[in-house]
C-alpha cells in the first residue's frame, strides 16, 4: 500500500507539473501574440497616417487645379453652374418633401388616389 500511495502522489504531482509547464507556454504564446498585434497595429497606424496625408495633399486646390489642367479639362465658371445647382437642389427638396407626405398618408386608398394623380400629371 505504501508503494501504490508513493506512487499515486507521484503521478499527480508531475501530472500538476506538466499542467503548470502547458499553462505556461499557453501565457508565453499569447504574449508573442499580443506583441505581433501590437506591431501589427503600429504599422497599420503609420499607413493610415500616411495615406490620409496623402489624400488631403490630393484634395489640395493647388493638385486639383494640376489635374484638370494636365487633363485639358476645360474650367467652368462657378457663377455659371450656381444657378443649375441651385435649380437641381430645388427639385431634390421637392421630391423629398413629396416622398414624405407619401409615406405618412397610411390609408391605401389615399396613396393609390396621389399615384394615378402623379400618373395622370405626367401623361
Amino acid at each position: 500500500m505504501g508503494v501504490s500511495r508513493i506512487l499515486l502522489v507521484f503521478t499527480i504531482a508531475i501530472i500538476m507539473a506538466m499542467f503548470l509547464v502547458w499553462e505556461r507556454n499557453k501565457i508565453i504564446e499569447s504574449g508573442y501574440q499580443v506583441a505581433k498585434l501590437q506591431k501589427n497595429c503600429t504599422e497599420l497606424s503609420e499607413k493610415n497616417r500616411k495615406l490620409n496625408y496623402h489624400v488631403n495633399r490630393l484634395k489640395s486646390p493647388q493638385i486639383i487645379v494640376y489635374k484638370i489642367q494636365s487633363l485639358k479639362m476645360p474650367l467652368v465658371p462657378q457663377d455659371a453652374t450656381s444657378g443649375i445647382i441651385m435649380l437641381g437642389q430645388a427639385k431634390f427638396q421637392e421630391n423629398v418633401a413629396k416622398s414624405q407626405k407619401t409615406s405618412l398618408n397610411k390609408d391605401l386608398y389615399t396613396q393609390k388616389d396621389q399615384i394615378l394623380n402623379c400618373c395622370s400629371l405626367h401623361n
